[in-house]
């Protein structure tokens, strides 16, 4: 096996760098796409880009489920980027899981939001009845556990729906 290679240091600023504009873009998008009339007569749409267009209501917490998702991912990222560019640790091959653990999370707080919204914990709710500080903490989590979650589900589909095909198959990936 081959030793892994360092990142180099403008590789390092730049991925910080991106990092940064992720969670500035993600805190305006959520000052942005949060409903204003939440608690008072919730509407069936939320103005967005200072009231230049108008979205219903579902959309809108679609929307917030995917930032929030993002939002949550970006924490874990952003926590083992600081920890292993610190430890002078950060190798070139973990770029792309930087860069795409943030669509993970946004990926699967849609997932998440949907299976809420589907019935498991309210049915029947109108998008007017549901809260956004739950599927904001929801999708937050999904975001920002996905490696966990991801796993979890991997374990319990693998055991409740496994076939013999399954270990039959021949194209698997071998580990090294």
């Amino acid at each position: 096996m081959e030793n892994p290679q360092p990142m180099s240091r403008r590789a390092t600023l730049g991925l910080g760098l991106a990092l940064v504009f992720l969670a500035v873009l993600a805190l305006t998008a959520i000052v942005v796409f949060w409903p204003a009339d939440f608690g008072r007569d919730a509407g069936p749409s939320v103005s967005v880009f200072f009231g230049a267009r108008t979205l219903p209501r579902e959309t809108d917490l679609l929307l917030l489920a995917v930032i929030f998702g993002a939002l949550g991912s970006f924490l874990h990222v952003a926590k083992s980027f600081a920890t292993f560019a610190g430890n002078r640790a950060l190798v070139d091959s973990w770029t792309w899981w930087y860069c795409l653990q943030p669509l993970v999370g946004m990926a699967l707080a849609v997932v998440f939001y949907v299976m809420v919204r589907g019935g498991f914990l309210s049915s029947g709710a109108s998008a007017a009845d549901v809260s956004p500080f739950g599927l904001a903490g929801i999708s937050g989590l999904a975001g920002m556990f996905s490696k966990q979650a991801t796993d979890k589900l991997n374990e319990l589909f693998s055991t409740m729906f496994s076939t013999a095909a399954d270990g039959a198959r021949a194209d698997k990936p071998q580990p090294r």
